[in-house]
């Protein structure tokens, strides 16, 4: 048992982790100050949030009374409001669907046109690669007034349908971008073994080509439900209907004409960022093997 104690007991001069670390970054300024602006980084995007949620606690009182990152007490008041006096719900439930409508069909038109891309070589395939590369730079502030002049011709002004068109649209060129990108990079003997095995173009793209390529997949999915999540332009000309507003507009519009319920803004603007979160938390894992994938040379 004493062999064993004296075995246990740490060696004289022995130094901790957190000694070592803190030598490491005495000696060496660089590290140090890259620690330094990630800290200062992630606190710049932690502390709105954490002040954001404290406030959706509080009163408008409270809030001017000091700035805290703690609520005085845990009031529901302003949630409660949110759901009651307020059409943020219904906002809410207005940009699930047209995010999830707007993915689904951004993942039927980039699939295929990406596989047709990166896995056939015709006339003005390049041509066509290159159209889309272009088309990555140009803001899509531009293009609201000519759709808009569209929608209108065609009748399909605060349609919801019109406004998911809209966002695939938008968000086909980069998505196309970064999956011919990662379908490049399945190995042409994979593709080659099942020609052999009798297979044809449509099994190669299900069975093989998509299922290789999920973790671009799924970047595409995460990048551009942030983007439809977040917009706010195109939901505020497409949809001015207060039945149809997204999420976004409905935050804009949580206020009366002479005051500002900070408190109410706060609760719903927490309801906004979770969703987001959540997505986040379940599909990080695979967004950081997919960027690192598609970092390779394609």
């Amino acid at each position: 048992m004493t062999a064993n104690l004296q075995l246990a007991r740490p060696r004289i001069g022995h130094r901790s982790s957190g000694a070592r670390v803190f030598a490491r970054l005495k000696n060496n300024p660089v590290i140090l100050l890259t620690y330094a602006v990630l800290i200062l980084n992630s606190a710049s995007c932690l502390i709105p949030i954490l002040w954001t949620l404290s406030n959706s606690f509080r009163s408008n009182t409270q809030i001017f009374s000091r700035f805290s990152l703690i609520p005085e007490s845990v009031n529901f008041e302003n949630f409660t409001a949110m759901f009651t006096n307020t059409n943020v719900l219904t906002a809410f439930g207005n940009s699930v669907i047209i995010t999830a409508l707007s993915l689904g069909l951004l993942l039927v038109c980039v699939l295929p046109a990406s596989f047709i891309l990166a896995r056939f070589t015709f006339r003005f395939s390049r041509t066509i690669y290159s159209f889309f590369l272009i088309s990555i730079f140009v803001p899509g502030i531009v293009l609201l007034q000519a759709l808009y002049q569209l929608f209108a011709v065609t009748g399909m002004l605060n349609f919801r349908f019109s406004i998911v068109l809209a966002y695939a649209a938008g968000q086909v060129p980069f998505c196309i971008f970064l999956m011919v990108a990662y379908m490049r990079e399945v190995p042409s003997s994979v593709e080659e073994a099942a020609i052999l095995d009798g297979a044809g173009v449509w099994t190669i793209f299900t069975r093989i080509i998509v299922p290789m390529s999920r973790n671009g997949i799924v970047t595409i999915v995460i990048l551009s439900f942030v983007a439809i999540w977040n917009d706010y332009i195109y939901a505020l000309v497409f949809l001015p209907e207060p039945q149809r507003q997204t999420l976004t507009v409905a935050l804009a519009a949580a206020k009366s004409e002479y005051a500002v319920n900070y408190g109410l803004l706060s609760a719903a603007a927490i309801m906004a960022i979770v969703p987001v979160l959540i997505f986040y938390l379940f599909t990080k894992n695979m967004l950081m093997s997919g960027m690192s994938a598609g970092a390779v040379k394609g």
